[in-house]
């Protein structure tokens, strides 16, 4: 699956519950692909391995069923990034930070209102997040 169609599953979220995490991350992978567009070629790769796993979290959060009950793999190694895209790359890095605590956090109210499947799928997407962070720092 690429950006656009986890942007568009985001959307249908947004549209139909009025989803603020699904908004928020939406407004991330609108960051991450426009930071791919800017960066020098060098770091393009951690880019792209940035933003393979944002998509995945992009699709746990907006309940893709047909990626549900997939997990993330082994954290990714940290990969390369020109010292001219360094600032721009710590931009995202912040924001992807914030979002996977709000991913924890949503998870963790999950399991005290029971709902144990929706838990699995933001801790899931937290974990994505967490990839795509560790790819660009």
């Amino acid at each position: 699956m690429d950006a656009d169609q986890a942007r568009e599953l985001l959307r249908r979220r947004v549209d139909a519950y009025s989803d603020e995490l699904c908004d928020k991350a939406m407004r991330m992978l609108d960051q991450l692909t426009a930071l791919r567009e800017s960066v020098e070629t060098e770091t393009r790769p951690a880019v792209d391995a940035a933003l393979d796993a944002f998509v995945a979290a992009c699709r746990k959060v907006a309940f893709d069923h047909a990626f549900f009950g997939s997990r993330p793999g082994p954290r990714p190694q940290s990969l390369l990034v020109a010292a001219s895209d360094q600032a721009a790359v710590d931009a995202v890095v912040d924001g992807l930070d914030s979002l996977q605590q709000l991913f924890n956090t949503h998870a963790e109210f999950q399991e005290w209102v029971d709902a144990n499947n929706n838990a699995m799928e933001y801790r899931a997407a937290a974990t994505y997040v967490q990839h795509a962070r560790v790819t660009l720092t």
